[in-house]
């Protein structure tokens, strides 16, 4: 059975969340030492949610939040502006995802392409994972494609068939 759009998106924010949290923690505990999950939820603001976890276990949203708001202070050390901007875009995906919004063939691989780089960028090895569910994508819309050329040019050799 074909996976939706939809699916591919969710298994692609498991893998960025993987390689995120991990480097994110990183970035931390290097500037804050035994303060890092604390100087963390300082970012969070009232969410409860996460003081209850170590950064590494923080889901996906927490992660992409707490690099946007700290991004000045910790990671414009290591990350570049174009790094940012996949933060931020990164953020509209996810928010679409969770609220079941619809992924055409076109949204989806842009995502999972501003997923890959962005992992690739903090050195995670789910980048390769990621790359591989965009390659899929584009193997079935190739496909697509190609069947609907065939049925266009195999329904105009009938038609010019039967005259």
């Amino acid at each position: 059975m074909a996976i939706t759009n939809q699916e591919r998106i969710g298994k692609a924010m498991d893998l960025l969340r993987q390689g995120l949290a991990p480097f994110v923690d990183r970035e931390f505990r290097s500037l804050h030492k035994a303060q890092a999950l604390q100087e963390a939820l300082r970012y969070m603001g009232d969410d409860r949610l996460y003081a209850k976890k170590n950064l590494p276990d923080w889901d996906v949203a927490g992660v992409l939040k707490l690099m946007w708001d700290a991004w000045n202070d910790v990671f414009a050390r290591t990350l570049g502006r174009a790094e940012r901007s996949l933060v931020q875009e990164l953020r509209d995906w996810r928010n679409k995802w969770a609220h079941q919004d619809p992924f055409s063939s076109d949204d989806t691989d842009r995502a999972l392409d501003s997923m890959t780089r962005l992992l690739t960028a903090v050195s995670a090895p789910e980048a390769d994972a990621v790359a591989k569910i965009k390659a899929e994508l584009r193997r079935e819309v190739y496909d697509q494609q190609l069947r609907n050329e065939k049925k266009r040019v195999g329904g105009s050799l009938i038609e010019a068939g039967s005259m």
